[in-house]
């Protein structure tokens, strides 16, 4: 769905935290943010880290580009973000600013970015030419960019890496500090995540512009159907190390009749019938358990939003990933799955530039596609970081929002996120006063969580009737029929459709089921391990679920419009990777 027409400022806001559209950039979508704010942002998170973090970090990236100067924005305001904004408490990143770098970056597009952010998506609104949109000061220095970025380079991520362990392993005793002080405390953390975000930022335009070249360079070679592959079989990538790590911890399970009675018990109470055990078997599960918690329990669905649960506070999500991988056999692991990926990429990467020869597009591929391996780790790495300091501040809300429940001031640790950051100082000296508005802004997020927020914003804020119910009518597919997508990871597959809606349901995903979700985030990688193949509304060559799924093996088609609606869970389809093409075999 795309908002437009009625100019902006003129609607009534939805939700207190959220933006104005911004009238020189005007189009947003959803693309990309859904993946870390699948559900709408709670005030406190926007509040607090939209204006500073997110729009800062993101205008600090775009400066280190060259792409604008400080003279193409106003002023750092509350409620006036542009490079990113919440409309209805859903956050969107700011298309037309992504277009604009098209227009400025030498050998690009603007369906280019397009591509890399939408592949193929129905909603997506025409660029319309912006008279300052060329700039040859800015060109040249987005020129200058793309050569370095197109050149060997250090990880951008280990100074950051580093720097996060150090400010962690600092943390003070949240016992010790006084409300007051946990939220000074938060508001510190923000400082800290910034320059993190602003390297974030940095790494996904990277990403957009190498695998848009490659892209653009493979197409123009009539051999656009190698695009995935070039992608594939890169290794290193912080998104996929987690399912990896899952699928060793299944493997301990698999081999051992005590830990399999344990899960075939049911999930309530399998931690509990393991650790009481003494045996080799629980022992060696423990000290996997533990491991696996310690280095990715700050991740969960929707993993940017404070209110969300995380595997350290809700362990049943990574039990459940558990209990499904436990059933695939030993030929299904991933690294047998990508045993060949490596020589299949560069098989691919020689065809295009065999291709090329001569051409003027042959050196700017091969550099693009030399850089592919370092650069879409990059983006992960980068994200996995901030999510770590996104993560310590809901530890510290958390501690807050505990002590407040305690008093009886709230009924949940999470209403404490109803607050926006310039209300909260006020509610701590008089928490009576904001109970009213706590309980109507937890009834409104409710409505908005009942709901799917507009995919695309052009122009206008929008208003609580452009928000449609979750499914949309469609007319469901029937066998022959072809859903088209963009194939994202190579491969092809048949299987049973499972079509899921959230990583906190029990999901009943079986071994070769084919994956299909609108959007997937860093919590959902260990399902990967059982799928057979992956399909999703939303997403392009560097999304989340295109990544995973070439890291770990699986066919993968990307925007493929109304899946959730026209596909069943039950149904029989052949997903190709490389083409986008999902095909219904049986119904």
């Amino acid at each position: 769905m795309t908002i437009t027409t009625q100019p902006s400022g003129t609607s009534t806001k939805i939700w207190p935290s959220d933006d104005e559209v911004n009238a020189r950039y005007p189009v947003f979508t959803r693309a990309n943010t859904g993946e870390v704010f699948t559900d709408a942002s709670s005030p406190f998170t926007w509040s607090l880290l939209g204006r500073v973090v997110y729009e800062g970090g993101y205008r600090d990236a775009l400066f280190r580009i060259g792409a604008f100067a400080p003279s193409d924005f106003g002023p750092l305001e509350t409620g006036k973000c542009t490079c990113v904004a919440s409309f209805g408490g859903y956050v969107y990143i700011n298309l037309s600013m992504s277009r604009v770098l098209g227009v400025r970056a030498p050998g690009m597009t603007t369906q280019a970015i397009d591509q890399s952010f939408f592949g193929e998506h129905p909603d997506v609104p025409d660029y319309v030419e912006h008279p300052d949109d060329v700039d040859e000061a800015r060109s040249a220095d987005i020129g200058a960019w793309m050569g370095a970025i197109f050149a060997p380079a250090p990880d951008p991520n280990a100074g950051h890496a580093r720097d996060i362990d150090a400010f962690l392993a600092a943390v003070p005793d949240f016992s010790g500090l006084s409300d007051g002080q946990l939220v000074a405390y938060a508001r510190r953390v923000v400082d800290e995540l910034r320059p993190v975000f602003a390297t974030h930022m940095f790494n996904l335009y990277s990403a957009n512009i190498a695998t848009g070249v490659v892209a653009q360079a493979a197409g123009a070679a009539g051999l656009g159907h190698l695009t995935s592959a070039i992608f594939a079989g890169l290794g290193g990538v912080d998104s996929a190390q987690q399912s990896f790590d899952i699928w060793r911890i299944s493997r301990i399970v698999r081999r051992s009749p005590e830990l399999t009675a344990a899960f075939d018990a049911g999930l309530d109470g399998a931690l509990g019938r393991i650790t009481g055990s003494s045996s080799a078997d629980a022992a060696a599960f423990g000290e996997a358990w533990d491991r696996f918690i310690s280095d990715w329990g700050f991740l969960g669905p929707s993993v940017w939003e404070l209110r969300s649960p995380t595997y350290a506070s809700q362990p049943r999500i990574v039990l459940h990933m558990i209990d499904g991988s436990r059933r695939a056999e030993d030929d299904a692991s991933p690294e047998k799955r990508t045993s060949s990926f490596a020589a299949e990429r560069q098989a691919a990467v020689a065809a295009v530039a065999a291709a090329l020869e001569g051409t003027e597009a042959h050196g700017m591929f091969v550099a693009a596609a030399g850089v592919i391996p370092s650069l879409l780790p990059a983006r992960e790495g980068s994200k996995v970081q901030c999510t770590r300091l996104v993560n310590h501040v809901r530890d510290v809300m958390k501690e807050l929002g505990r002590r407040h429940v305690e008093a009886g001031r709230i009924a949940h640790w999470s209403d404490i996120l109803m607050l926006q950051d310039s209300e909260i100082d006020g509610y701590l000296e008089a928490p009576e006063s904001w109970g009213r508005t706590i309980v109507e802004r937890r009834a409104t997020l409710t409505e908005l969580e009942s709901k799917v927020p507009p995919f695309i914003v052009d122009g206008r804020y929008p208003d609580l009737e452009d928000f449609r119910a979750p499914e949309r009518e469609v007319t469901r597919a029937a066998v022959g029929d072809v859903l088209q997508g963009i194939g994202v990871a190579p491969g092809s597959h048949t299987g049973r459709v499972q079509v899921v809606t959230s990583i906190e349901d029990d999901v009943d995903l079986e071994p070769g089921d084919v994956l299909v979700a609108r959007t997937t985030d860093s919590s959902w990688g260990a399902l990967f391990l059982v799928a057979g193949a992956v399909v999703v509304e939303t997403g392009a060559t560097i999304s989340h679920a295109a990544i995973v799924s070439r890291e770990l093996g699986i066919p993968a088609a990307a925007s493929v419009p109304d899946a959730l609606g026209r596909l069943a869970t039950g149904m029989v389809v052949s997903v190709d990777g490389s083409t986008g093409e999902v095909r219904v075999v049986s119904e």
